[in-house]
């Protein structure tokens, strides 16, 4: 989504635009966010183990990694200019997060320190349809202060609004085609 340019999810966005104002990556700023996001759990009263956010954490700078890993594999290999091949990348792009995230859910071991904010903002409205419009307000008030900073939109536009509004309907469609079975061992008696 980051390289269709047309807008990518809310955290990711926010990451974008704090690597025009640090001297980062946009994968090390997305670690950082995570750091952040972690930071604000804390404060919500959010109790963790301590392997749960090492666990989270190295989860977060893999992922912040991968980030980084496709960004430069992209500039190397094509980046699209045309708004027919933009858009195909969005789409693509939203069903895979949306595929990928339907897995992380149902594999369920471990998480991003964001999903652990999203719970926090949930636990605390008593409602996770307003815990997540809080939760998805802070990167987006990270991103539009940068962006009125500099003077230039970065990170946010119709993928960020498919990625609010769409992302759960696609995860939905994702969760009834894929299945990860539970393997359990069972004993005979």
């Amino acid at each position: 989504m980051i390289v269709a340019n047309f807008g990518s999810a809310p955290w990711t966005s926010a990451g974008e635009n704090l690597a025009y104002i640090l001297p980062f990556s946009v994968g090390v700023c997305v670690i950082i966010l995570h750091m952040f996001s972690f930071l604000l759990s804390y404060l919500m009263k959010v109790r963790l183990s301590l392997k749960m956010i090492a666990q989270s954490l190295i989860l977060a700078f893999i992922f912040g990694g991968f980030i980084d890993l496709f960004l430069y594999l992209h500039q190397l290999v094509y980046i699209p200019g045309d708004m027919f091949m933009r858009g195909l990348y969005l789409f693509v792009g939203l069903n895979f997060i949306a595929i990928g995230v339907s897995i992380y859910f149902q594999a369920g071991s471990i998480y991003l320190p964001t999903d652990y904010l999203l719970k926090a903002f949930g636990k605390l409205m008593k409602n996770y349809t307003v815990g997540n419009i809080f939760f998805t307000a802070v990167p987006l008030v990270i991103s539009i202060v940068i962006i009125l900073y500099r003077s230039e939109m970065t990170g946010i536009g119709i993928g960020t609004l498919f990625f609010m509004f769409g992302l759960g309907f696609l995860m939905d469609m994702y969760n009834r085609l894929i299945r990860i079975r539970n393997m359990e061992v069972r004993s005979s008696d």
